[in-house]
């Protein structure tokens, strides 16, 4: 039974009990305390007064408990759980007003396109969860409560108190991306626009802060998937970033993303052990753009399997077209999000991919970045044992850095760490790289699994790690990243320092 039938039945059950209670005990009151009649007809009218004092306080009690959750319930969006938009003003006006001086807030306003379209392609049920999901996006995790709101059907407003102004602009790209979090989540393409402002520069009240976010959504719904801020500083950069965005999509699209080898070397023989795809993107206007920078944005705006898949095939056509798969070069390492690994449709598609290519695969090492954010490590690590029936290896990067601990050992079966560049630099003066170093070795080895080192410079360095025990190496001191002409020299080539001019 819902409330709205069950709180009128609790109403008259309530009265029901009590008048049969009154009926039948204050008659028997009555007529005990008083048999002269005149005495009974007085007591007969006193109890019905207070019969309707009693009801009528019962009545008042329980209509105003009525009253007060219907306010409640009015104050709150009845799918999301967020303030209604007459709350939201009344505290957005009420926290503004006792802000202080030095207190900095943005106000963005978060609009669904085209949400009819994505409504129907989910259902009533999916879009409702969807919503809620979406709601708790834009709360993100931070020092001060966020103020939120769902203002309309397909709109959201949230109010949050920042410690510095500069986090601003990384803060809405944040939520930008969450959002397409939740899209990727029920497989569907659907963009959202966000308009900002900041208090006080962009109003120093309730009203002028609304109007200047409701003016930068108004901007931003000109062009879908669009972030605006009322400071026009602020949305110029977020327009500088969206429009890399685009151009990354049609590098991938266009292959015009490239790639190069870096080899890694056996330590004992001093012989090419293998070798590690790195992918590089030349922009027209900003010219190299770090793999930092524009794999970061494959994974926020969730077209990193593309950009793997890329570099899966040029990798493949390059050493087959020159002889070097599987003759001269047994081991090719290739970077894989954790948003891969995290991803079930992303997985299936890499191991299609690799069941066209089998030769490739035997030969494949997949290297996981990121492990710490590695959502369902069961579900990951079923993944992994389904990619390495054809062949491939695990390979796990930069360890001992961030989160990364030896637990993930008993969760990923993995063939390979690479320990970060980090200790390897402090090896010659530093002890406490030199045993963290040297305790990740052993461990590995003690697991069966081969290490690598990362970013060695020097000799003296490599000197170290053959001390350690350490497998194999790999770093400027010892192989330039190099396209694939030049590779072949280097597989029948022992060690030799690289040119420092």
């Amino acid at each position: 039974m819902n409330k709205t039938k069950r709180y009128p039945a609790s109403i008259v059950f309530s009265y029901l009990i009590l008048s049969s209670l009154w009926v039948l005990f204050s008659d028997l009151a009555v007529e005990s305390l008083s048999n002269d009649l005149r005495e009974h007809a007085l007591a007969q009218t006193v109890k019905g007064l207070v019969f309707i004092i009693l009801t009528s306080a019962l009545l008042w009690v329980m209509v105003r408990k009525n009253n007060r959750d219907l306010e409640s319930a009015n104050d709150l969006d009845s799918v999301t759980g967020l303030h209604s938009p007459s709350v939201f003003y009344r505290y957005l006006n009420k926290r503004l007003k006792n802000s202080q001086a030095s207190d900095h807030y943005v106000l963005f306003l978060l609009d669904i396109d085209n949400f009819k379209s994505v409504a129907d392609q989910i259902g009533f049920e999916n879009t409702n969860s969807f919503l809620k999901d979406i709601a708790r996006s834009i709360e993100l995790p931070i020092e001060h409560q966020p103020l939120s709101s769902r203002v309309h059907s397909d709109g959201f407003a949230c109010l949050v108190k920042l410690n510095h102004t500069e986090h601003i602009e990384s803060y809405i790209a944040l939520v930008h991306r969450r959002f397409n979090q939740c899209a990727y989540r029920y497989d569907i393409h659907a963009t959202c626009c966000i308009g900002a402002a900041l208090f006080p520069s962009d109003g120093n009240n309730a009203k002028q802060l609304m109007a200047s976010a409701t003016h930068a959504l108004t901007e931003a719904k000109k062009s879908k998937d669009t972030i605006e801020f009322h400071d026009p500083k602020l949305t110029e950069l977020e327009r500088q970033r969206q429009e890399m965005v685009q151009e990354l999509r049609k590098a991938i699209d266009d292959k015009a993303i490239d790639i190069v080898f870096q080899p890694k070397f056996n330590i004992e023989s001093r012989l090419v052990a293998g070798v590690e795809v790195l992918s590089r993107w030349t922009h027209e206007r900003y010219g190299v753009v770090s793999p930092d920078i524009f794999v970061a944005l494959a994974e926020e705006n969730y077209f990193c399997r593309d950009l793997t898949t890329l570099v899966l095939e040029k990798t493949a056509s390059q050493l087959r077209a020159n002889g070097l798969l599987g003759n001269e070069l047994n081991s090719v390492s290739v970077n894989i999000s954790a948003v891969e690994l995290n991803s079930v449709d992303d997985m299936n598609h890499l191991d299609e991919y690799l069941r066209k290519d089998p030769e490739f695969a035997r030969l494949l090492c997949l290297e996981i970045t990121e492990t710490a954010i590695l959502k369902d490590i069961d579900q990951c690590a079923i993944a992994v044992q389904k990619l390495k029936k054809q062949g491939v290896s695990f390979s796990i990067d930069d360890f001992g850095v961030g989160y990364t601990s030896f637990g993930i050992f008993s969760k990923l079966d993995v063939d390979e760490i690479k320990v970060d560049r980090s200790y390897i630099s402090g090896l010659e003066d530093d002890y406490r790289s030199r045993a963290i170093t040297s305790g990740i070795i052993d461990i590995a080895r003690g697991f069966g699994i081969s290490v690598v080192a990362e970013g060695v410079e020097n000799a003296q360095q490599l000197s170290i790690l053959k001390t350690l025990n350490c497998e194999q190496a790999q770093g400027y001191y010892l192989g330039y990243p190099m396209p694939y002409k030049q590779l072949k020299e280097s597989l029948t080539s022992e060690i030799e320092p690289c040119s420092t001019t």
